[in-house]
């Protein structure tokens, strides 16, 4: 059963907000780094797809991710904020400087000065927040499907920063450890646990909240928290043991399952118009799209330019699509309550689609779409890297002046009420 939010208990915005805006900003430099990509097929060990997929991971995805979470955590889950300036100091800063520091340190051949530091920035602000969330949710009453899904989630991102803080310590400090094991356990972790986790769980909630679709099958909400972990865990350690691509299956199936459960769900929405929808059918065909690349690199069927493929559809495809399809209806919605709960007697809030049209993420969702292509292009070669980061850097651009009209139109709105108030216009 999946429980309804009550949102007296969200966080304040100042919260939640800095991580949404900074998502924009990580994605206009991860552009910039694709940009320096090198001509042919793109090599996922290239230091420019490196870097701009930790960018988009830690940065983009990340960011997005973290206030997205908080947000859900209090009011879906009950969890308690009871410092939250301290919270957003103790996570938003050592994410933004280790992010930055983990891409220079890959375009400088993992420089160990810039490396390690990275490392500890960000196992910090990653453990931390696990780590908070987690005791957060073991104290909560909830049991609800997106509340265990993100206790999932929130466990695969302990399990992936950590041999991420290994994977630093072998290549910047010699660590004796099997360096690449550790490499596809952490994208194993951080990819299917950490963001297909998160977003399998928040699903359960948004896209019935927002896209007016039935629930999920009661079956799904019931054991999906169990079951993908599970089918993850299998999957890796049958890799490992046998290297056959038969090991993939258990995990395969369980993410084909979900992302066919939300294609149909979408196509039953109530608001069959809005843009939301587009976005996470694009997502979830990109979830299909990237699984069927990864699969048939690991059998030997296709060259290794689609494994760069199918991490940009997994990456970008699958998370971008899934974050911008809920970034254009939480962002407003957090600023509306923020009104709701600033306004003076008789006052009424800006709308939601006031703060942010529908017409703004038809746009974005156009420039997404071109970028997603475009980025599909460069991976198998037949793009140059300038052309793809340019397009990203467009589609960071765009959704940051829809971000930054969104906030100044709640800003005025609070201002003009602290005006009249102050005129004596309203009590």
């Amino acid at each position: 059963m999946q429980g309804w939010p009550s949102y007296d208990r969200a966080p304040p915005l100042s919260l939640p907000l800095p991580f949404l805006l900074a998502s924009p900003c990580w994605l206009f430099i991860a552009g910039l780094c694709l940009m320096s990509a090198g001509p042919g097929p793109l090599d996922r060990f290239d230091p420019a797809a490196l870097a701009a997929a930790h960018l988009l991971a830690l940065g983009v995805l990340g960011n997005a991710m973290f206030g997205a979470a908080l947000q859900i955590l209090a009011v879906v889950a009950g969890v308690s904020f009871s410092r939250p300036r301290l919270l957003l100091h103790a996570l938003f800063w050592p994410l933004q400087l280790g992010c930055g520091l983990l891409a220079a340190a890959f375009l400088n051949g993992f420089l160990p000065v810039l490396l390690l530091p990275a490392a500890a920035l960000l196992g910090w602000a990653l453990l931390v927040f696990a780590g908070f969330g987690l005791h957060g949710i073991a104290k909560s009453p909830a049991r609800d499907a997106t509340t265990r899904g993100m206790a999932s989630a929130l466990a695969a991102l302990l399990v992936a920063a950590g041999l991420g803080i290994a994977l630093a310590g072998t290549l910047g400090a010699a660590w004796p450890l099997p360096w690449k094991t550790l490499l596809d356990w952490h994208a194993l972790w951080a990819l299917g646990g950490w963001l297909l986790g998160l977003v399998m769980a928040v699903a359960a909630t948004v896209v019935p909240m927002f896209q007016i679709t039935p629930a999920y099958p009661a079956r799904w909400m019931r054991h999906a928290a169990m079951i993908w972990p599970a089918s993850l865990l299998a999957s890796g350690l049958g890799w490992q043991l046998t290297a056959s691509w038969l090991a993939w299956l258990p995990a395969w199936m369980a993410a084909l399952v979900f992302a066919a459960m939300t294609w149909r769900l979408q196509r039953r929405s109530r608001r069959p118009g809005d843009c939301g929808r587009r976005f996470w059918q694009m997502a979830m065909a990109a979830l299909a799209l990237g699984l069927l690349a990864a699969w048939l690199v690991v059998a030997d069927l296709l060259a290794a330019g689609w494994a760069a493929l199918s991490g940009w559809l997994l990456l970008f495809g699958l998370g971008a699509g899934a974050v911008l399809g809920m970034f254009y209806k939480i962002l407003p919605f957090l600023l509306w309550l923020d009104l709701q709960r600033k306004a003076p007697p008789g006052a009424r809030p800006l709308a939601t689609l006031a703060l942010l049209p529908e017409s703004a993420q038809r746009r974005c969702l156009l420039v997404f779409s071109a970028c997603l292509a475009m980025g599909c292009a460069l991976a198998l070669g037949g793009l140059p890297g300038v052309a793809a980061g340019a397009g990203t850097c467009a589609l960071a651009a765009r959704v940051a002046w829809d971000a930054g009209r969104a906030v100044w139109r709640h800003r005025a709105c609070a201002r003009n009420w602290r005006e009249a108030q102050a005129a004596g216009v309203m009590p």
